[in-house]
This record gives C-alpha cells, structure tokens and sequence, in this order.
C-alpha cells in the first residue's frame, strides 16, 4: 500500500497487512480505537503525527488492531458521520502542532454502516522539527524503528541545521546561477545590452532527495517568458527551450532550463524604452509575463511529480539608471535604481499555496519590485487584493 497514493489504497490492501503479519515501524502504527477527546489523548495523536513528520513520514492506522507491534486484525472504529470526523481530525492536526505541518491527509476507509478504518498519511516534513502545541506541551518528537520518543538536544540540533543548510544550498544555487548569467556564459546567450529578468524556481526536494527527472525526445519542457512557440535542445543541466526560430540561436529573446533535480531557471530580456532623456522599464509588463510563467511552472512540476514547497527567486539585471513610473503614459515622478541588480528575497510556496492564484502568490515580490524604483507597491491590486491591470 506504500507505494499508492492515499486514495488508491483499497480495504484489500489493508487485509493484506493484517494476512503478511506486519509490524509497526518508521513508517507505520496501528491504533485499536480513537484517541479520544481528553487533553492527554490531543497530546498524544499530536505527538504520534509530528514524530512521523519530523522522521521520514508515514501512515498512522486507526482500526487496525495489533498484537505485539503486528497488525491481527481490522475492527474498525464507529462513526455516524465520517466527513466531520476527517474533517475534526484534518482541524486538530492544524491546530495542535507547530509550525502546521503541510501534506497531511486523511482518509474514511469503510469496511461497513458507520465503521470504517481512518487512514491518515503524514509526509516527511521539511519544515522540520515540529512541536506538540496543545495541552501545555511543548516537546518536539522523533519516531523511529522502536516508536516515538522526545528529540534530544543533538537530534534538535541536527534538525534545525539541516532546514537552515537546505535554504544555503538553494541560495548558492541562485547566486552560482545568477553569476553565470550576468556573464552571458548560460545555455544560449541573450542580448545584454538590455535588463534581463531572471526567475528561479527551486523544489526543496532538489537538494534533500535524489531526483533525476527524465526527459523524453519529444520533451517540450519549460515555456521560455512571454513565448507563444518555442524550441529545445538539452544541456548538461538538463532540457532547455529556447524563443524564436530553431536556427536563430546565438542570442534569443528568452530561454528557461529544467533542471535533472527539477529546479526551474527562466531568462528574458526586457525591453526599456526611454521617455524624458531617461531609460524607462514597464513593471506592469514584467509581473504579466511572471504571473502566467509562474502558473505553467508550478503545473509542469506538479505533472512531474516534483513535490512542493517550491523557493521563488526573482531577479533583474541590468537596470541601473532605469526608471518605473507607476503611469507609463503619463509618466509622473520616477526614481532611477542606482544598482545594476536587484535580487528579491525567495518566497516559499507550499502546498496550500500551489491552489492559490498566482498574482496572489506573487503580490509581496510585485510590491517589493515596484518599492526598488521608489514607488509605493504595484499599482495593479485593488483594495481587496484583487489583481486588476491599471
């Protein structure tokens, strides 16, 4: 059962733990009966869940009864309603651990009226360590081949490192990246005489587990920024697609690459204008090639089984000296940006993010952007947050 998703898992799968003789471990527990309702039972189901995500995930069964640590036999539990006790169970989880842990889900099993088994299955976290936060506990726990068990100092430690030197390596990668580009040393070259704009986007699983994406002959890739029809070609980072005419290659307009670890590198150049002896950007023209990229990326990554969370990484070079004014036709008050780069801070994308409109994801880097040409924030959200494009 493993190996399925939870809503492929079948009764059947389940008679075959109890038939093999399987035993609790990492990665499985089996509980007889609900926790119950008491401070001690929310203590203990926060802790049984969080040391699961906070070790290397795994499935907690309520249903199955157990003889020694071996699943023996499925008794189900009893409910009247099954959807408000997944739903109760989903609220608890969210509500008694910090910080919330993301890819929990749980399942109604029914084997028959009003008595089911309840699967739940917990992801490894990498948002890790997680605390218990109910009932004035505050342990964080760790589960391993014996059952769970309070993190010790050292396990603390190394847990908290290993988050932190995850975040390190994703920001190497951008600043190892960015220098090659700055350089016009990438895949293909693009027109440097122009502001560029660069955009990363970097699964946190690229640098915890071992991906190696595949890619097919006919593979079509990332859409290259503001592009309608696109080419490809591979390199050894990976599948890189490429503007224009398949053999107008020396310099393109904008090219994207996907990684073999399933991170994501998209390069346009940006077009500037002048107005009044001075070198003007559209920023307005920037956040929709971002918003709908940003929308294709996340689904060919989805599609590929590349997991969330995702590290945004926006960037723009070349644009010292150019100005934004918030009207572009008018023109107005504008403030030349005295660096030649300006690198946003990464914004994380979880799951619950991954469903959320993409211009709502991408408002704090938009506001940010717009702030780096001494403006207030992007003129194109309404009061209510709502995208709207002046």
């Amino acid at each position: 059962m493993f190996g399925k998703a939870i809503d492929e898992v079948s009764v059947a799968d389940l008679q075959a733990l109890v038939e093999a003789r399987i035993p609790e471990g990492r990665r499985l527990e089996f509980k007889r009966d609900h926790y119950g309702r008491t401070d001690d039972a929310k203590r203990e189901f926060a802790a049984d869940v969080s040391a699961m995500a906070n070790a290397l995930g795994g499935h907690l069964l309520i249903g199955i009864e157990e003889e020694n640590g071996i699943a023996s036999k499925i008794v189900g539990v009893d409910s009247e309603n099954p959807d408000a006790l997944v739903r109760g169970i989903t609220e608890s989880i969210r509500a008694s651990i910090e910080p919330p842990i993301l890819g929990v889900r749980v399942r109604w099993m029914e084997i028959e009226a009003t008595r089911g088994v309840l699967v739940i299955q917990v992801e490894r976290s990498w948002s890790a360590p997680h605390r218990v936060a109910v009932a004035r506990d505050n342990r964080f726990f760790l589960r391993d081949e014996n059952g769970k068990h309070p993190m010790s100092v050292n396990e603390l430690r190394r847990a908290f490192l290993f988050a932190s030197e995850v975040e390190d390596r994703i920001r190497r990668f951008r600043s190892e990246r960015l220098e090659l580009l700055i350089a016009n040393e990438g895949p293909l070259a693009v027109n440097d005489a122009s502001p560029r704009l660069i955009l990363h986007i970097v699964p946190q699983a690229a640098f915890t587990e071992d991906i190696q994406l595949r890619f097919d002959p006919h593979g079509t890739g990332i859409r290259p920024l503001g592009a309608s029809g696109w080419n490809s070609m591979y390199s050894l980072d990976g599948l890189v697609t490429y503007s224009g005419p398949e053999e107008q290659f020396e310099s393109v307009r904008a090219f994207s690459t996907l990684f073999r670890n399933g991170a994501v590198e998209a390069v346009g150049q940006v077009y500037a204008g002048e107005r009044d002896g001075r070198r003007q950007l559209s920023l307005s023209g920037i956040e929709q090639e971002i918003a709908p990229a940003l929308q294709h990326i996340l689904s060919e990554l989805q599609r590929l089984s590349v997991p969330p969370p995702y590290y945004l990484m926006l960037s723009l070079v070349g644009v010292r000296g150019h100005c934004a004014p918030t009207d572009e036709w008018r023109g107005g008050l504008s403030y030349p940006h005295r660096s030649d780069k300006m690198l946003l801070p990464e914004l994380m994308i979880d799951e619950a993010l991954t469903k959320v409109a993409p211009t709502a994801i991408l408002r704090p880097l938009f506001d940010l952007m717009w702030n780096g040409f001494g403006q207030y924030g992007s003129p194109n959200y309404d009061r209510d947050g709502n995208y709207r494009l002046r």
